[in-house]
């Protein structure tokens, strides 16, 4: 997996291995993939530690596809969007951007 994050915010990239997903002849990427992705991505840059993230479905690996999951870091919840930024050879390279607030 790699990870760059943009100075004074947070956004990482991603890249993962794609699962075809049964019955529908298409690319995915899981929910549980995108989770630890996630996770991964944030664990460098926070003070406190992440906890986990939530994504409440996978996401079909095409250009510009795009979720929204929350991460728990700490004792807050924040909104995060994946967004998937190219697909190639079996791979989806994706944007994770977290929000700068926690959600109320």
């Amino acid at each position: 997996m790699m990870h760059r994050l943009r100075r004074g915010g947070c956004l990482a990239l991603g890249v993962l291995a794609l699962a075809g997903c049964s019955g529908l002849g298409e690319d995915t990427v899981t929910a549980e993939h995108l989770e630890a992705s996630i996770v991964e991505a944030l664990e460098p840059v926070e003070d406190d530690a992440v906890r986990g993230a939530d994504c409440p479905e996978g996401l079909r690996a095409r250009f510009a596809e795009m979720t929204r999951c929350t991460a728990r870091i700490g004792d807050e919840r924040y909104d995060v969007r994946v967004l998937i930024t190219s697909v190639e050879d079996g791979e989806a390279e994706f944007d994770i951007d977290r929000a700068r607030t926690p959600t109320p």
